[in-house]
Formats: structure tokens, C-alpha cells, sequence
């Protein structure tokens, strides 16, 4: 399901701002929110200074800025300024970033990351407005570091969590001539699976389904596996999965219509029908029929799609937290009007993207799967969900009993999420099912 907290926006901001940003085990991202509604169609100037001491070839550090409307999740896209600090830069440095503070602009992000191992040493973060022919000084709480406490070094920031990650430190220290400054040390950090599947460039390939480009990735050998991702999720989605499921299984991991790299915006309504096309016409490109298929969430809805308009297409099926109808007979109610709530919000906003609207309306109007037409479907079935899942028991084992010869498993203590949340559980429940002869 889409989520729309300022923690998932500001990951929507770092895929999208930092291109060449390597993604590891130990990246942060620590971000001042300054309030700019005041400056509207002033110029202004940030400037930081930073040492970088990466100990690899994956670290690196990065200052990016982004100016936001009203709510945190509405960026101005074309605010967006960002600059990588030199690896080599082990002597302090001052670097400066320049622009316009848009008539639409409430707060501006100055985000601080770190990616990889190393110390990344920062001090000094300085905001102006241009007033006439003068830059008049904007102060920054604890900016120049000298009057935070090292019981809370990060006091000020946003998104302090992610530099709680395991391998991390943060920490002031005063070194010869400068006063205090802010320390990031970072150590044991690796490739972040999570970003590294979906933009796999070795494996990854595209093929054409009604004039849309959809993006899957293939890992490992043996019988083909289609991994199916939820709504507003892409193939990094079964980061917990892929290198466990491709030791015994060619795993073809796909990107769904409108979402990851297969983008869409000519699709006028999303269905999970057409995503269920898109996929017949994957495997038609690749040759393969009799697929085992794993969909999560809307993944789920797809591959009962699949599975019942394509019967020969499926050899085993698991669904986890599937449902029929988007109704409050099938999905949590207090769901239905958080999702319903965040839509009108979005289309409230004259810049939102349209996919994003696409998405959430199809949450509302779709699926429209009848019970006894799942009765074509020929594969066996494993229908999974959380004990505490956002789609009802009730539904869940009506789907079950739906389906011909079709096992129901409810995971005991799991949610909705337990695919990111609890890969072991899920990881094991499946396999065990897919073995079976």
C-alpha cells in the first residue's frame, strides 16, 4: 500500500535525487527544514564545510537541496540542486549552492548524506537571503555545531533514525582551529540490496506490452519464478527474497506497469486485469508457460488474474494478501479511508503526479474478481496473509475456498508488510510450499 509520512517521502527524494549515490548498508540522510515562505522569488545561498575520509570505493558524501510546498511530500521538482563532495577531500572544504526561493516554496530541505564507510566531518552550514545588494545572514539552529551537546549532536535535524543504523556513529569533536563539528563515522557498510535490485543494469531488460516498456530482471537457474510487487512498489520490493529464492529458481523479478522503471503515463486507468496482460506477454517474450508465480498485495491480485485467464501460464501460485474487491468486506475500513483521504489530497495538488492518482484510484475501484471465476484456475495455490493483515481473515479464506485444491495459511503474529518485515517467515513458508510435489 502507498504510505504517504514524511519518512517514505524522504526516500522517494533520495532515489530520485541521487543518481549516482551508491546505496549501502549504512547511508544517512540528515535534513534541516527551513522555512523559506517569506523569501518567495529571493535568491539565496547555502554553504556547508565538509571533510570526507571514505575508507572504500562505495563511500562517498553528498549535500543536496529541495525546496517543498505547504506539506513535507510536495516537492518542487525544479528546485532541486545537488552536489557530490570529491572522494579526496580530506582537508575541509567550503561548498556553496545558489539559487531562487520559488513562489510556491514553504520549507527548503538541506539534506546532509553519507553513503558507505569512512568519517564525514561537517561544520559551518550557513543560510543568506539577498537583500538588495546585500546577503543578510538567515540563522540556522546549531549550524555552526558549536552549542549542541554530544548527548544529542543531531538536535535540529530531521530523519535522525537513519543514522541509527547498525555501524554508525555520530558524534562532535573539536579539532586544531575549528571549534566543534559534526562527525559521521560509518563502518561494516555494504551494497543496500534494497536499491541494487531494480537497478541492476546487468540483468536488467525491458519488452514492449501495449505500447508500455515493462523492466524485469531475471536471477539464478531453474524453474521460473515471477515475482509480482505490490501497489506503488517496483522490484526492490523483494530485496528479502531474490538472493534466497534464485539459489533454486530462475527468479524474474518485475518492475508493474506505471511503477519502478516501467513508466507509463499514457495509461489512462490502471487494472489489474491489464497488469495481468502485461505479464502473458513477459512470459510469451521469454517462452515460458507452467511459471511459478509469488504476488504481495496487488501482486497477489495479478497473479490470481493470471492464474485464472491463463491457466497453462501457472504451474504454482502463492498470493499473499490478495484480495477480490476493494471493499470493506475485504480490506480493514480504516484503510479504505486512509487511502480514499490521501487521493483527494493529491488531486487537490495541480503538479501531483498523475501515476500516483492512477494508482490510488485503481486501490479503490479495483479488483472486481468474481470468486467462481477462480475456479479455471489449474495451479496449485497456496493463499497466504498476516494474522493482523490489512485484508480481512474472512476474505482471505474466501479466496482459499475459491480456488480448486487451494491451501489457506494464516501467519500467526505477522502483518500486512511481513515480506519486508519478516523475510525468514515469509521466505520459508513459501519455499516449503513450492517444493511440495
Amino acid at each position: 500500500m502507498i504510505k504517504t509520512i514524511f519518512y517514505l517521502a524522504f526516500l522517494i527524494v533520495q532515489q530520485c535525487a541521487y543518481s549516482q549515490l551508491k546505496y549501502t548498508t549504512t547511508n544517512t540522510a540528515l535534513v534541516k527544514l527551513l522555512p523559506v515562505k517569506k523569501y518567495t522569488g529571493k535568491q539565496y545561498r547555502l554553504s556547508i564545510d565538509i571533510k570526507n575520509e571514505p575508507s572504500d570505493d562505495i563511500s562517498g558524501g553528498t549535500v543536496m537541496v529541495l525546496q517543498t510546498k505547504k506539506q513535507d511530500w510536495e516537492f518542487l521538482e525544479n528546485t532541486r540542486k545537488t552536489f557530490f563532495a570529491p572522494k579526496d577531500s580530506q582537508t575541509w572544504k567550503t561548498y556553496t549552492i545558489t539559487g531562487t526561493i520559488d513562489s510556491e516554496a514553504y520549507k527548503l530541505w538541506f539534506t546532509l548524506a553519507t553513503y558507505g564507510n569512512g568519517d564525514f566531518y561537517y561544520d559551518n552550514m550557513k543560510f543568506e537571503i539577498k537583500e538588495g545588494e546585500n546577503w543578510v545572514d538567515v540563522p540556522v539552529e546549531g549550524g555552526d555545531f558549536e552549542k549542541l551537546s554530544a548527548g544529542n549532536p543531531l538536535k535540529g535535524f530531521k530523519n535522525g533514525e537513519s543514522a541509527k543504523k547498525e555501524g554508525l556513529s555520530v558524534s562532535l569533536v573539536n579539532q586544531e582551529g575549528r571549534g566543534q563539528s559534526l562527525r559521521i563515522h560509518a563502518e561494516g557498510g555494504t551494497i543496500d540490496k534494497r536499491f541494487f535490485y531494480g537497478n541492476n543494469s546487468a540483468t536488467g531488460k525491458y519488452i514492449n506490452s501495449k505500447g508500455v516498456k515493462i523492466y524485469y530482471e531475471t536471477y539464478g537457474e531453474g524453474e521460473p519464478l515471477l515475482l509480482l510487487h505490490g501497489n506503488g512498489g517496483s522490484i526492490s520490493s523483494f530485496a528479502g527474497q531474490i538472493e534466497e529464492f534464485a539459489k533454486n529458481y530462475k527468479v524474474i523479478a518485475v518492475d508493474t506497469r506505471g511503477q519502478g522503471k516501467s513508466i507509463d503515463m499514457q495509461t489512462e486507468h490502471f487494472s489489474y486485469d491489464l497488469f495481468a496482460d502485461d505479464m502473458k506477454t513477459l512470459l510469451d517474450s521469454l517462452g515460458l508457460k507452467q511459471v511459478n508465480v509469488v504476488g504481495w498485495s496487488d501482486g497477489g491480485n495479478t497473479g490470481l488474474l493470471l492464474a485464472s485467464k491463463y491457466p497453462d501460464y501457472v504451474k504454482k501460485l502463492v498470493t499473499m494478501g490478495a484480495n477480490l474487491n476493494p471493499s470493506d468486506s475485504a480490506i480493514d475500513k480504516k484503510m479504505l479511508k486512509t487511502i480514499a483521504k490521501d487521493l483527494k489530497q493529491l488531486k487537490d495538488q495541480k503538479d501531483t503526479d498523475i501515476v500516483t492518482i492512477r494508482l490510488l484510484e485503481m486501490l479503490l475501484q479495483e479488483p472486481n474478481i468474481q470468486p467462481e471465476s477462480l475456479g479455471a484456475i489449474k495451479a496449485k495455490t497456496l493463499v497466504v496473509a498476516g494474522e493482523h493483515d490489512l485484508i480481512l481473515e474472512s476474505h482471505t479464506r474466501l479466496i482459499g475456498a475459491s480456488i480448486p485444491g487451494a491451501k489457506v495459511s494464516i501467519l500467526k503474529g505477522q502483518t500486512h508488510e511481513v515480506v519486508a518485515d519478516n523475510p525468514k517467515v515469509f521466505n520459508q513458508v513459501v519455499l516449503d510450499f513450492l517444493k511440495e510435489h
